[in-house]
């Protein structure tokens, strides 16, 4: 004899009238089932989960303690209370309960499903973050890949809910599906574009979490903090964040600057513009003074014998100066920047290094360096290149040189004020 037809014999002998008995025991027969599942919730949240916590607190492993911080088995344990209520209602309504048991055990399957899909989002976090404990998932991150397969369980739980309510085979819904299959492609379209850059950006190595990565376009300018199926969150130096859509990547193009962190090296390249009508060759007393200069006295005096010996070899005609080989200011600064950087312990030694000529313009004669410094930090970089730049400019006029710089007002009121003194 069913549960249900005790109750409602008992409620009889009361001298309850029989429809009156039968909805106090379905009513109470229900509220017993839904107490019994809370008491067995109970039981295994704070009785047989604590035990099971407490068990992998004490090991030594981390990947038990990565499953309980994301809610992996207290969700599985969310699945027996509904396949208890399920078995239970199975015998306290075994009449069917004029169709009362068929939707208790509908909920409960729906319920069931819902787990599931819980359990399967939190089952690929503890995935994601035990690969993320790898050095490798900075240069293939998964999670694009996790996602696709939660869209995936999502869309299956989805299409078995439906058939349930509707009372139809899941393939009859998918052929159904294929009818608006065309729509779906047009609204998932940045969903399925993001999963082959995904594909192309992993497999390719083309970005990773931690990258430098610039792309003006969309106003990126920073660190790679998360790669996802559809955007690409990139924190700029001002600590905005932009989210780059996933496939731009692929059909943008961008700058990654981690070439430039791996190699250990960061490249200068600055000129300085010098005024032309500051040239001139170096005569005797010049030279005696930038002898005193450590980083070049070698240089001038193994130039002058160099210089005095072609000379006297090719019998220089000594009435015209323009005929002797003689060393210049400019070429003489020149070599001074490139000693100066030669024994800076901030220049990298193994990178290209040069000090060159560009080719002269309206704003005069461009020097340019164009050397690496052996710190990739940002800030250290800066200052770097900061401290070469202040030693360089201050000491143009010991070679006699002077900086171009365009006249400003202050200029041409020094200039009036002298002709009118003059003409005075």
């Amino acid at each position: 004899m069913a549960l249900k037809i005790m109750v409602i014999n008992f409620f009889v002998s009361l001298h309850i009238p029989k429809l009156v008995s039968e909805y106090l025991a379905i009513l109470i027969l229900i509220c017993v089932i839904l107490f019994v599942s809370w008491l067995i919730k109970v039981f295994i949240k704070y009785y047989l989960l604590s035990f099971f916590k407490k068990i992998a607190s004490r090991t030594s492993t981390k990947w038990d303690d990565i499953i309980f911080a994301n809610s992996l088995p207290d969700r599985i344990a969310l699945i027996i209370p509904a396949v208890i209520v399920y078995f239970i209602a199975n015998i306290v309504f075994i009449n069917g309960a004029g169709g009362l048991l068929k939707y208790i055990q509908l909920a409960c399957v729906l319920y069931i499903i819902l787990v599931c899909v819980l359990i399967v989002n939190s089952a690929l976090r503890v995935v994601e973050t035990i690969y993320n404990t790898y050095e490798i998932s900075a240069e293939a991150p998964i999670k694009s890949f996790l996602q696709v397969v939660k869209i995936f369980f999502y869309f299956a739980a989805v299409i078995i809910i439906i058939s349930l309510l509707m009372k139809q085979s899941p393939w009859a819904l998918l052929k159904a599906l294929g009818v608006v299959a065309g729509v779906t492609m047009f609204v998932f379209k940045d969903t399925i574009l993001g999963l082959v850059a995904s594909v192309q950006l992993s497999g390719q190595k083309m970005v990773k979490r931690g990258d430098w990565i610039e792309m003006p376009k969309f106003g990126a300018n920073g660190d790679v903090v998360d790669i996802t199926l559809t955007t690409v969150k990139v924190q700029n130096f001002d600590k905005t964040i932009v989210n780059v859509p996933t496939y731009a990547l692929v059909s943008n193009s961008f700058q990654n600057w981690r070439g430039m962190v791996d190699s250990g090296g960061r490249r200068i390249k600055r000129s300085v513009n010098l005024d032309m009508h500051s040239f001139k060759f170096l005569d005797k007393n010049d030279l005696d003074k930038l002898k005193k200069y450590d980083l070049i006295k070698d240089y001038i005096i193994a130039k002058e014998l160099e210089l005095e010996e072609h000379n006297k070899k090719n019998r220089i005609n000594e009435e015209y100066a323009v005929n002797f080989r003689r060393l210049t200011n400019v070429g003489t600064f020149r070599y001074y920047i490139k000693q100066y950087l030669t024994r800076n312990s901030n220049i990298h030694d193994n990178m290209t290094f040069i000090v060159r000529q560009l080719q002269s313009t309206e704003k005069g004669l461009p020097i340019q360096i164009y050397v690496f410094t052996n710190d990739t930090n940002w800030v250290k970089y800066e200052e770097i290149q900061a401290d070469i730049f202040d030693h360089i400019l201050t000491v143009i006029p010991d070679f006699g040189l002077s900086i171009y710089q365009d006249p400003s007002g202050r200029d041409i009121k020094d200039g009036l004020s002298k002709a009118l003194a003059t003409n005075q």
